[in-house]
């Protein structure tokens, strides 16, 4: 989508409130900033009618130079927007000298549509030209479009030339009758009432989309009350832009999101009491219960499983493992391209022992619960029993400190600030006895997302201060995770701002902050926003002191399988220095089912 910010007359000739409105438009995702332009003199011939003294009176009082636009529009192509004006009469473009092809492009004002002489000049000027048709009939706007049919990069705007347009007036279906004329793009110039009348015209086909902008649109100003303020504006660009992916591809596609939500939300069958291989289940050995852990009868019936081949002990969920034999350990070749790599994976206390035993490999990264931290520091020994201490392990903090609240170490709030640095003062314990029985060292990686209201320098400042106390100065480094903009928080999304950034990388380079870089993540992250994320890994590489590998594609296809999203060949991360940990999304399920996989596909081209 193509949102222009039309200033108009809305900067009362000032060009501090231009550059304040440039400045919203660019904040809030505009694609350009459109000028329009009168003469100083002349322009009105008669103002002896009430309606012409009050817009002559406007024009005159909102008049800018030619000089200062050309600044502005400077200013506009600094940000990294297009600029664009509107001319009246093609004489008024002489005012510009050889600066006029300073503009990205043209507009010729809904009442100058049929001005046949001024639409052919600015035409001839090689640039993007838009016609807007407010004010005139089927007929007029038709032939106005069969004789322009010959201009390159041509943008016709469907226009109601009311101020403000009320509700009901828009006759947004003659979109798709401008659509039937002509292979151009077609848009929108709204001076409604109400701004979301641009998402019916987003759905009518319009992709391009011109908007008033004010700083108040309660103000006195003529156009103010077709104009939105700032926050208006804002809301608008983010929906408009957001347009094309909330309309997806047209299939029905399963995000993380509610894979996890139909996962806690759901029921399937536990173990009401020990089942022995040879038995067959029914309502007198299994109990349906939430979350939804394991199968349901309908998935029993669908894949036609019957008989247990595996004990099950009472209370756990019933998984198509149960109805097959032990899977056997990776093959030795593939353990030793896991360990010259140094290719880690992750695991949980619950399933350490079938993985560990499955993937007999050095490297493990131990993927913590806050319950499962409070374990590790009411007995330490007690948590370690169920691990294999001869691995090399590294931690990832948990997300959260308890079910409704995420890791904050500070936060404002002292209690959550104070539990936070319990949890993670645990993971430090742990990494630091870990290390005693390996030998090795334990990084600790963390998902560190609230900003404080003094803003992101400073959060960043007193993270990294942080951190270095809890973590390095004891010995057992903690490295802030990369993470997506679109975070699956408390079965939910939540779009971050931290660590997730352009700004962001900017301020951890500038004060030297050494983190996970997760490619998954950044994959998504610079989806988000439209920015390549090679560029990105290349700047944050030489900060990353371990690495999360996964392929991911758009803006929330996290951990998917190598070779289906944006990665590419990893050949180049899989050989890098230091421990990478697969981070394939639910790869743990079915005995690491996801991991045996992803190593396999990663063997075959690099062992």
């Amino acid at each position: 989508m193509k949102i222009i910010a039309e200033l108009g007359i809305n900067h009362r000739g000032s060009s501090q409130v231009a550059e304040q409105l440039i400045d919203v438009a660019t904040s809030a995702g505009a694609w350009g900033v459109k000028f329009q332009y009168r003469g100083q003199a002349g322009f009105y011939q008669a103002v002896s009618e009430i309606g012409d003294e009050i817009l002559s009176k406007e024009i005159d009082d909102s008049y800018i130079p030619p000089e200062d636009i050309l600044a502005l529009a400077q200013y506009i192509k600094n940000k990294g927007l297009a600029a664009g004006i509107s001319f009246f009469k093609f004489e008024d473009a002489g005012n510009f000298g050889d600066q006029l092809n300073t503009f990205d492009f043209f507009k010729v004002p809904s009442a100058e549509l049929m001005n046949s002489d001024l639409v052919s000049s600015m035409a001839s000027l090689g640039k993007p030209l838009i016609l807007s048709t407010g004010g005139h009939t089927e007929e007029d706007i038709f032939r106005a479009i069969d004789s322009t049919r010959h201009v390159p990069d041509i943008c016709y705007l469907h226009c109601i030339s009311n101020y403000p347009v009320l509700l009901g007036n828009q006759q947004m279906k003659f979109i798709e009758a401008l659509k039937q004329k002509t292979d151009a793009e077609i848009g929108y110039s709204s001076h409604d009432q109400d701004w979301e009348v641009c998402l019916v015209a987003a759905g009518n086909g319009a992709t391009v989309f011109e908007r008033h902008l004010t700083m108040d649109k309660n103000g006195k100003g003529i156009d103010d009350s077709s104009s939105s303020d700032p926050a208006e504006f804002i809301r608008m660009c983010r929906l408009l832009n957001a347009y094309s992916t909330v309309q997806g591809s047209g299939k029905r596609e399963i995000n993380q999101g509610e894979r996890i939500n139909m996962q806690n939300l759901g029921s399937s069958l536990y173990a009401s009491r020990a089942i022995e291989p040879g038995e067959t289940l029914s309502a007198t050995n299994v109990v349906l219960k939430a979350p939804r852990k394991g199968l349901t009868w309908a998935e029993l019936q669908k894949r036609q499983l019957t008989n247990i081949r595996r004990p099950v002990a009472e209370g756990v969920a019933i998984s198509e493992l149960h109805f097959t034999e032990p899977k056997p350990p990776l093959e030795p070749h593939l353990v030793a391209f896991c360990d010259e790599k140094q290719l880690s994976i992750p695991i949980r206390l619950h399933d350490a022992a079938v993985l560990q035993s499955r993937f007999p490999i050095k490297n493990n990264e131990l993927h913590l619960s806050y319950e499962e931290v409070a374990k590790f520091g009411a007995s330490m020994d007690d948590g370690l029993a169920g691990l294999d201490l001869s691995r090399h392990y590294s931690i990832h903090i948990p997300d959260y400190i308890d079910s409704k609240t995420l890791i904050d170490p500070l936060a404002a709030d002292a209690d959550i600030q104070s539990r936070s640095l319990k949890v993670i003062e645990t993971c430090v314990d742990l990494a630091l006895e870990l290390e005693q029985h390996s030998g090795a060292s334990v990084p600790i990686v963390g998902s560190f997302s609230r900003i404080l209201p003094a803003g992101k320098a400073a959060t960043y400042d007193r993270l990294h201060a942080s951190l270095l106390k809890a973590g390095r100065d004891r010995g057992a480094p903690i490295y802030p995770q990369w993470l997506p903009r679109i975070a699956w928080y408390f079965g939910g999304a939540e779009v971050l701002d931290m660590f997730c950034g352009e700004d962001d990388i900017d301020i951890i380079t500038s004060i030297g902050m050494e983190l996970c870089l997760d490619l998954s993540h950044l994959i998504l992250s610079a989806n988000y926003s439209k920015a390549d994320w090679a560029v990105w890994c290349a700047r944050l590489m030489p900060l990353s002191r371990h690495i999360h590998i996964a392929d991911a594609v758009g803006i929330d296809g996290e951990g998917i399988e190598f070779g289906e999203g944006d990665l590419g060949d990893p050949t180049q991360y899989i050989n890098g220095p230091g421990r990478k940990v697969l981070e394939i999304w639910q790869g743990h399920l079915s005995e690491g089912d996801g991991f045996d996989k992803a190593i396999r596909q990663l063997g075959e081209k690099n062992g």
